[in-house]
């Protein structure tokens, strides 16, 4: 909160300064900075001008950065942080706090929209590969419940492409090396058969780089537990992370008339590479050093047991072995494969001079696949998932567009249907394969995690977790929508929005298999059946006993479960030009985000619930200025959100990913400034300040409830993690940075001939922020579920990027490096300490660095 007082002060004495500077220099301009166009509000107007907190990025400016990949945005503008766990190509954004950070299953929507070209992006997986030839980036941050509608609470992100200006002929190619052996290319051609009428324009991208973390585990059996006497675990020698992927895209623009404008467009992208993998994180903080016989850890007494007789470690330690932070021990590293592809049909008609018609019609399809994957970061076979998702998706946007001089409107229809199919492997603890071989146990028997503990001998081996998860994901959307603004007076205007959405989701076909270790399916965890857990064969204990018979009737089908919500959303705003060149506007918007399902539901059926919708009601002032002859530009937005329901993931003692939902309060100010200092050279600047709060339950009256069966099991801010109960009133946001700062120049050096040698700089600060909602793990009884690193969270950790290019109209050519410090830092973690005994923690890229030419014709 101080933070916020102390910038609050400065925003209000830049704006109190901004009238003086601007009346004394009116038209004196001889330079200064560009006008920016956005379609934030679904119209094209000058960025200056409309009253919403929106960033764009010009194609130039993407240059200058030299954005390769969604990660580069991070820090680029207030408030916005990018991770994944699973590469560049399935970016989690968080805008303002509000993000999908938790939730890493794909049936989840995030709460940031993406779309690209206005058609919404519903497969998270494939938000990462429209990042080439494009017009600009636009994120407009707060809810954008009437013009965007669902899953926007936390804003939205549109990925312009370039169209054919049906004008001409003109076209790029670039093509880069950097280290790790990253090759990249990328081009660009437009004609125009017919000017003015038809136009064409084929893009493509290529990127091949190698991985920065190496896994050093010589392939084969893994001896890790008992010598490997199952002969089940092997080890791959694949890294994690590097990337092979390229993608294509063909626009055909038609222009019959000077009234209808008719576009048609076409892309197909795929990557293919190692996962990404989590480095060993211990549970001491400042060490590395996991301890197999921790009381913490879920099978701490199994270890202290059987760790004597050698037939499995004690502990693992990356730097006893000599290993350095680019390398690791990983028993499995998968292959990731994401593709997508699609069509988009934009038609405008423009019906009167002041009314048009839009429609924006799309079709996505795609698929995600990643093989069995090590997640505990150590040789043994304790934790490994597999994942695999299809996805198809079409959307409709049909609106009217009036432009009547002082009054504007739209009104509009949209309609969604996407499916998403999910086939999962979950692979947990399977180093017990070895230790029941090692044993003398056959391969038929069947105890997985301990399950039937109650029914065997005490102290029987556990048996670990081979599974198949199967279900299907239909979401359908309808909405009407219309907005409408009014200038009361030249300087004072008045808009007002409302949307109502019907969504329906529904959940089918879910089945869950466990195998044994002969490859039998043993037992049916998530279906149909009323009984709980179907067992397909009798389940015997170590003596031979028959303990549990075969279940008996029909096999059953898979879970159907089905959700439906009403909501209405929009927002109200008024904003005010005292001045030229000031406006000052405040606003209401009511975001909303659809609800789902736990699509990583495996051990039973009552895990499969449906989460309420995501709702925020958030009040917004801000400001917009631009004076000292059109040099300076500073904007910025105070803002407070009441949010209800936000839908969240823990991890409970079975390994299940169970959703919560979550009250709470976010407050904060950002603003950007933009200063052309001379006419070659321009410095940027930007702020953003957070303070999130969950909202508040005592943790001696959390302790006290049964959540034991609930689903979800919480009760308002009181949730069930792997220790016991736990209240989270109090704990910040998620991925939810209490500062970020971002410094930037660009400069135009030196001229020589016909061209100019070019700098480029920007550094970036990211606050501290944590993994999920238990903050730091030191509340009840977190403490004995995370006392490692992963505990800290991240975040308080600096930047620095450059690029410097000689540049002419027809060629460039560029050096250009990221993160010059080579920091190591970790933008995303999952809480999995006390059930495999490592703090997740994915690791960003080390510093990178590389050549790049491009040719312009």
């Amino acid at each position: 909160m101080k933070a916020i007082r102390y910038v609050s002060l400065c925003a209000l004495a830049m704006g109190i300064s901004a009238p003086a500077w601007a009346q004394e220099s009116q038209g004196e301009s001889t330079g200064g900075l560009q006008e920016i166009i956005v379609t934030a509000t679904k119209r094209s107007e000058n960025l200056q001008n409309v009253p919403v907190a929106v960033s764009a990025i010009s194609s130039e400016a993407l240059a200058k950065k030299g954005v390769f990949e969604t990660s580069d945005l991070n820090a680029s503008m207030p408030n916005l942080q990018v991770s994944s766990p699973y590469g560049s190509q399935q970016p989690n954004f968080s805008l303002r706090g509000v993000g999908v950070g938790t939730e890493f299953n794909a049936n989840a929507a995030s709460p940031v929209g993406v779309y690209v070209d206005e058609v919404y992006q519903a497969f998270r997986a494939s938000h990462g590969q429209q990042l080439y030839d494009l017009e600009q980036i636009e994120v407009v941050r707060g809810p954008q419940g009437t013009l965007y509608g669902r899953n926007t609470t936390g804003g939205a992100i549109n990925f312009i492409t370039r169209k054919p200006k049906l004008s001409g002929a003109n076209g790029y190619a670039t093509i880069g090396y950097g280290n790790f052996n990253r090759v990249n290319g990328e081009a660009a051609i437009e004609v125009t058969p017919v000017e003015g009428k038809i136009g064409l324009r084929v893009a493509g991208t290529f990127v091949n780089s190698d991985p920065y973390v190496h896994n050093v585990l010589a392939p084969g059996l893994n001896t890790s537990a008992a010598g490997g006497a199952s002969g089940l675990n092997m080890i791959n020698d694949r890294s994690p992370g590097g990337t092979k992927s390229y993608g294509i895209r063909g626009t055909l623009r038609v222009k019959p008339t000077d009234t209808l404008d008719i576009m048609l467009k076409g892309y197909y992208a795929k990557a293919v590479g190692g996962t990404e993998s989590p480095l060993p994180t211990g549970q001491t903080k400042g060490s590395d050093e996991i301890d197999y016989t921790s009381p913490n850890f879920l099978l701490g007494g199994l270890f202290a047991a059987l760790a004597p007789a050698g037939l499995v470690p004690d502990h693992y330690s990356q730097s006893e072995n000599g290993l350095s932070r680019n390398q690791v021990q990983l028993d499995t590293v998968g292959k990731a494969l994401t593709r997508a592809e699609g069509v988009v049909l934009t038609v405008k008609a423009e019906l009167t001079d002041s009314l048009d018609l839009v429609s924006i019609s799309g079709y996505d399809s795609g698929r995600y696949l990643q093989s069995q994957t090590d997640c505990d970061a150590t040789p043994l076979r304790l934790c490994s998932i597999g994942y695999g998702s299809k996805f198809h998706a079409f959307n409709q946007d049909l609106r009217f567009v009036y432009d009547g001089g002082p009054f504007k409107m739209i009104l509009g229809g949209f309609y969604g249907k996407d499916t998403v199919t999910g086939d999962n492997k979950p692979d947990f603890f399977n180093f017990t394969s070895d230790i029941r071989a090692a044993l003398g146990l056959p391969a038929t028997y069947f105890n997985p995690g301990g399950a039937f503990g109650a029914a065997f001998p005490a102290g029987s081996l556990p048996t670990g977790i081979r599974a198949t998860q199967h279900f299907k994901q239909v979401r359908d959307s309808k909405a009407i929508y219309g907005e409408g603004s009014y200038e009361l007076t030249p300087t004072l205007k008045f808009t007002a929005g409302l949307r109502y959405t019907i969504d329906k989701n529904t959940f089918k076909d879910g089945i869950t298999t466990y195998y044994d270790d002969t490859g039998t399916a043993r037992m049916l965890t998530v279906s149909d059946y009323a009984g709980g857990p179907y067992f397909l064969a009798p389940i015997y204990d170590p003596t031979g006993t028959l303990v549990i018979p075969a279940s008996t009737g029909p096999l059953p089908g898979g879970l159907e479960r089905r959700g439906k919500t009403k909501k209405f959303s929009g927002r109200a705003i008024v904003d005010w030009k005292p001045i030229d060149g000031v406006m000052l506007y405040a606003s209401y918007s009511k975001g909303y985000r659809a609800g789902t399902f736990n699509g990583l539901a495996y051990s039973s059926a009552n895990q499969v619930y449906f989460v309420r919708p995501e709702q925020v009601d958030a009040y917004e002032v801000g400001f917009k200025t631009r004076f000292m002859n059109n040099r300076v530009q500073i904007n910025g937005a105070f803002f407070y959100y009441d949010y209800q329901g936000q839908q969240g993931q823990v991890v409970d003692n079975t390994a299940t990913a169970n959703l919560i939902a979550l009250d709470g309060t976010l407050k904060g100010f950002e603003a950007d400034m933009q200063f052309a200092a001379t006419d070659t050279l321009t410095l940027t600047a930007a702020v953003g300040v957070l303070d999130t709060k969950y909202k508040g339950f005592d943790q001696a009256k959390c302790a006290a409830l049964s959540l034991a069966g609930k689903f979800p099991a919480q009760q308002g801010s009181c949730v069930q993690s792997s220790g016991g109960n736990v209240s989270v009133g109090g704990n910040p946001f998620p991925y939810a940075a209490k500062l970020s700062l971002n410094f930037g120049f660009d400069w135009d050096a030196v001229e020589l001939g016909d061209g100019k040698i070019k700098i480029h700089g920007d550094t970036s600060y990211t606050g501290k922020f944590y993994f999920d909602s238990f903050k730091d793990y030191s509340r009840g009884p977190l403490v004995n579920v995370t006392t490692g690193d992963f505990a800290n969270g991240s975040g308080k950790y600096w930047l620095a990027n450059g690029r410097i290019s000689f540049d002419t109209p027809n060629y460039t050519v560029s050096l250009w490096g990221k993160n010059l410090t080579n920091k190591t830092y970790y933008p995303y973690g999952i809480a999995i300490e006390n059930l495999f005994g490592n703090g997740y923690r994915v690791r960003a890229q080390p510093r990178t660095y590389g050549v790049e030419a491009t040719v312009r014709f």
